[in-house]
Order: C-alpha cells, then structure tokens, then sequence
C-alpha cells in the first residue's frame, strides 16, 4: 500500500469513529494538545480487546526519544511489523495493512494522556466512546491497580511477603537482644528501619485483600480523589488504610472471570461495555460478606428511596453519596468499596421507583440523570456479573460540628410533612436532576442516616441559599 492510499484509508477510519464525539471539540485538537503538553512518557500502551496494554521496552525507548526531539510521528518495528505511531492523533498504524489502534501514555510526572475515544480497527466490536460517565483518573487507577494485581505478582505475594516476614523478625529480634547502646547513626538507621517494618507487616482487616502502601503507585491517587470527593461533607476525614483485593483463590479467579466475560458480552451487543469505577458504600460486616461471597441484596429499610431497586453505586468523581450510606464500625470508621462496573445502556430511574429490571433488552443499568449522574442503578439479578471489588478505603470521619459523627447531629429525622411541603415547593422551582438529587436527600433523612448539620449543608449545596429562605418563609407562612 503506498502512502497516498494509507493516507486516505486513515482518513477514512479517523472520520468513522469521530461520529458522536462533540463537534465542539475536534479530537485531532484535543490530542495534539496532549502530545504537546506531554512531558517525556514513562509508560506507552496500545489498546486491545477492550483494555489497554504495555508496549515492548525497546518500542517505548524509540517512542521516549521521539518526544525528546519533538517528533510527532515516527516510525518502529512491532511485532515483527512495520508501523508508523502518530502522537497527535493517538494512532499506531501499520503500513502494511493500514490497521490501526489507539495509542495512550502515563509520562514522567504521572500524568495521563488518553484518545477520547479507544479503537482497533482489527477488533469486532465498535470504537468505545466516553460517554461522560468515566474520566482519565478512572482509566489511571484502573490501569495502576491492575498493575499491581498481575497474575505474576500475586502468583508469587504470598510467598514473597512470608519470607520477607520472616527475615524481618528475625533481623528485628536480634536487635532487641542487643544490649543497649549510645544513640549512634547506626542506631537511628536500625530505628527508621524498624519504623518501615511495622508500617509493611500491616495485616489487611478484611479476607482476600492486602494492605497498599503509601508508596504503591494507586494508592495516592485513590486517596486523593476519595477525600476530594468527600470534602463538602466531611471536610476534615482521614484515609486510614486503603485494601486492595487480590484474586489467588479459585472462587476469586472464577467471579473476575465471569465478569470479564461480561464485559465482552456487553461490549459486543452494545457496542462498549461502559465499564467504570464506581464507589459502593455499607456496613463493615458487609463489606467483609462482599469480599468472601459477593454482593447480596441489601435491608429493605436502606432501599425505600433509591433509584429502582438495585445496588446504588456513586461516580468516581462523587463518593460523598455512598460515604453516607456507609456506617460507622465500633473503631469510630466508616468504609468505601471502589469497584469496577459494567454500565452497558443506561436508562433514566426515578428517585422512589420501584423498578427493579430493565424496562426493555435494550438497556443494562439505571441512572438518575443521563447525562450528568450522581447514582448508578445495577439490578440484582445483575449484581454479581456487573460488579466486582478493586479495593476498600477505610477512613475516620473528624469528630467536629456537622461530621456525621457528631453527637448531636446523628439520628436526627425532620418532621414528615415539613419534608412533604418542601417536596413540594420545590418540584416547579428546581430542574429535575436537582430535585431528583432532593429526592434522594430527604429520603436519606428520613431514615436517620444524616445528622441535622449535614443534611442542612447539602440542602443549601441542593437548592441555593436564596431559593432555600424564601421557601422556608413561605412554609411558615411570612
């Protein structure tokens, strides 16, 4: 194939898969910016088959020296084929055959650089689009954890930290067996030595996981975005421990198994899975069910006023939502599990509804809001195919005036029809996802589960503080 009919053979696939995108913005725009705000890539993939993988180490060394010249495009062997790797169109084509794939990369300085959308041209399904329902944070955590829970390391982390363990007691005991000595720079080496130590030997609370620690790559960035998100309710929380899931076992394997296979299901009669991370928040005796035995349906009383009757997961960018429903264990911690999520076609779900299945084949999940959500619906028939556990945040909320651990603010149920009037005062004032967002604010109230402080403050954050006097004198009648 020469140049001029490669050319005009990627121009015609760059025009197919750009049907769809926002005609506000050019994907060939926003990609060029991405290579030009990029700094030298420490990590450069490809996308197969649905997920992203790692290119060989010399591709990316030829890849490292391009962008140090200020190359665009340049040309590489991979796989035993000629191809050429367009950076400002996020394209590996192969001269050849003219196929082509999405390229992506994580530089130096941790940022991550995505095409806004995800093809290969030799694959059966259609490009996968964003959709508004993910963002590059959620492709960076999904890539980091997955990285750390390869097959290969967890084949060998047990053994592995058991050894490390047991060298560690070993060289520690027999430094305690020492005799005390001046406090030398040898001795305050051993102490900051023996200070790592016991942060690594951090048993993991719950079955099947394994503490991350503070270095891990994943685990700022979940922490960071998990009290980002928390911060206009619980301002002053502090992570505790972040456990990430680990599948050895063979119940493990099989469930990650089935839900992989789901999402090539979806993917196939969608057209894209949709899969995104989403923040489930509970009980920490269910937590510790969830991870042992998978997901069960939750009491009737904490359903009354979801979106359809399913499991209710928040946005990764809001876990505020099921920070809430979270509940507060016996050590004064709440806990957030972060899962993966097979979204496939959404449909819209009314706050209150009691639908509990799609309400045709041709949607998978619910929404409360199409285009901007703050829940996810995923019916139970469901549950144990569409999601599965990434890790668990533990955290402690701050006990300070409107936390939802303080005293005075905790079971505290407003009167059922100053919550009625409200309701409606503010059915023809507020747009329907906001009064939707109401809907499932007042019905959180009136199970208990906000102390006064807090549901005030999300009540202003609903409605304004504007709208939120005049209604309140118009209820008294002033």
């Amino acid at each position: 194939m020469d140049s001029a009919m490669m050319t005009n053979k990627f121009a015609q696939g760059n025009d197919g898969y750009a049907k769809g995108m926002s005609p506000s913005r050019d994907p060939l725009i926003q990609n060029y910016s991405n290579f030009k705000r990029s700094s030298e890539p420490k990590r450069v993939m490809f996308y197969d088959k649905g997920s992203w993988a790692d290119y060989p180490e010399a591709v990316v060394e030829a890849i490292k020296l391009g962008f140090s010249e200020g190359k665009p495009m340049i040309e590489a062997r991979i796989e035993g084929l000629d191809c050429f790797l367009d950076f400002y169109r996020m394209l590996e084509i192969e001269l050849g055959s003219g196929n082509h794939r999405s390229i992506s990369w994580i530089d130096v300085d941790g940022k991550c650089f995505f095409p806004k959308a995800f093809i290969n041209s030799c694959d059966d399904y259609e490009p996968d689009f964003h959709h508004g329902y993910g963002d590059n944070s959620k492709i960076e955590i999904e890539i980091k954890l997955s990285k750390l829970a390869s097959s290969e390391s967890l084949k060998n982390v047990d053994l592995n930290e058991m050894e490390r363990v047991s060298k560690r007691k070993k060289e520690e005991q027999a430094e305690m067996d020492q005799p005390e000595q001046e406090e030398s720079s040898s001795n305050v080496k051993v102490k900051r030595r023996r200070s790592v130590g016991e942060k690594e030997l951090q048993s993991p609370r719950w079955p099947r996981t394994r503490v991350l620690r503070v270095e891990e790559e994943g685990y700022a960035l979940v922490k960071n975005l998990f009290l980002t998100g928390l911060k206009s309710v619980e301002p002053a929380a502090e992570v505790t421990v972040i456990n990430q899931c680990v599948r050895t076992g063979p119940l493990d394997v099989a469930r990650h198994q089935v839900f992989m296979k789901q999402m090539e299901v979806t993917k196939q009669a969608r057209g894209a899975s949709n899969m995104v991370l989403a923040w489930y928040g509970t009980s920490a005796k269910d937590v510790e069910s969830i991870l042992m035995h998978g997901i069960g349906i939750p009491a009737m009383e904490s359903r009354s006023e979801g979106h359809g009757l399913g499991i209710h997961l928040s946005p990764l960018r809001s876990p505020k939502n099921s920070a809430l429903l979270a509940e507060t264990d016996e050590n004064g911690e709440k806990h957030v599990i972060l899962c993966k999520v097979i979204l496939g076609k959404c449909e819209k779900i009314d706050a209150g509804s009691r639908q509990d299945h799609p309400s045709s084949v041709e949607y998978d999940t619910g929404v409360d809001d199409l285009t901007s959500p703050q829940w996810y619906t995923v019916w139970y028939a469901n549950m144990n195919t569409h999601i599965i556990p990434e890790c668990v945040v533990s955290y402690r909320p701050a006990n300070v005036p409107g936390s939802v651990t303080d005293v005075s603010c905790v079971n505290w149920v407003p009167p059922s029809h100053l919550i009625a009037k409200l309701l409606n005062k503010m059915r023809s004032s507020l747009p329907v996802p906001k009064f939707q967002e109401l809907q499932s604010l007042c019905g959180l109230c009136k199970e208990g589960k906000l102390g006064k402080n807090v549901f005030m403050q999300q009540l202003r954050s609903v409605i304004g503080d504007d709208l939120l006097r005049s209604t309140v004198r118009e209820i008294r009648g002033l």
